[in-house]
This record gives C-alpha cells, structure tokens and sequence, in this order.
C-alpha cells in the first residue's frame, strides 16, 4: 500500500520544504514538532492557495525548485474529512466524507494501519493525485475510531459505490 520509496521520497522532498517556506512566508513560529509544523502550514495553504503558490515561486528563484509532478500533485489536494475504511496489500479504502465517492488511497512511507491503527477510522487529512496515484500526505489529525456498526455501515456504502462505478483506484492522468 506503499508508494515506491523513490517515488515517495521525490514527493517529500518538494512538499516538506514548500510547506515550512509557508510557515516562514507567514511568520508562523515552529513548535518542535515537524509534523505539528507541516500540518499547520497545510492548513494555512488550504485555507489560502496562494500561499502554496508564494512559497513555490519563492524555492525556485533561490535555485531549489520543486519538480513539475510534485507541483501538480500539491496542486491537486483535497483536505477534509475522510473515511478510512479499510487496508490491503496495495492500497487503503478511502470514502470521502459524503461517502459519495470511493478511492485506492496509497501511503508515503509508513502504513496507513501503522499510522492510524487498524480502520476504520474518521480522520482530517490530506489526499493527493500523483503519478497516477491517489495518496494521504501523512499528516493526519483528530482520528476518531469508528466501532463495529460503522465498519458494517461504511463496507456496504463501499460495496454499492463500486458497484455504481463510484470506486476510483487510478488518476485520470
């Protein structure tokens, strides 16, 4: 359910340094904790794209520029409430939070299961097309754990939205 770690890693190394510039574009302090730090700057970023934008311009004109595929892909994510449904061997369930749609959600580099815990789980994240895949940023906040009725609920959301072609495992591109 893992990205290739080369793919994973090129993503890291264009979205990490693009969202502390955010923090330092902003003045926003950093807490210690990088992975407080980066969602709070996907937060800001979220709430004002512009922000993203300011801080990819300004890697590139000191020469460090983010690679085209990482652009698109910080370009095409949705944050908000997921629903973390299920994992297998090559990708997590995502439902999102409408349960409106289905998705094959890969991870970075630590399993979703490991980061989490065992789904389902309800969780604020961030969810990315990249190379032809849809992928969780990693940076996940106020999990909330959904019990047995839920998991029955959702996997038969699951199983309808498949079957109304609702179920998206690739990226158009």
């Amino acid at each position: 359910m893992l990205l290739p770690r080369d793919q994973a890693l090129r993503f890291i190394n264009g979205y990490k340094p693009m969202l502390l510039r955010v923090l330092q574009n902003t003045g926003t302090a950093e807490t210690g904790n990088i992975n407080t730090d980066l969602a709070a700057a996907r937060t800001l970023g979220t709430e004002n794209p512009a922000l993203f934008e300011s801080a990819l311009s300004d890697l590139e004109a000191e020469g460090n520029p983010v690679e085209p595929s990482v652009i698109a892909a910080i370009r095409s994510l949705k944050v908000g409430l997921w629903l973390y449904l299920r994992h297998g061997k090559t990708y997590a369930v995502f439902l999102d939070k409408d349960a409106k749609n289905a998705y094959a959600v890969r991870a970075l580099t630590t399993p979703l299961n490991e980061l989490l815990d065992e789904p389902p789980f309800a969780v604020e994240t961030g969810v990315f097309e990249f190379e032809g895949s849809f992928v969780c940023d990693g940076l996940a906040l106020n999990p909330i754990a959904l019990g047995p009725g839920y998991r029955a609920q959702l996997s038969a959301v699951y199983s309808s939205l498949r079957k109304a072609g609702r179920f998206r495992a690739r990226t158009a591109a």
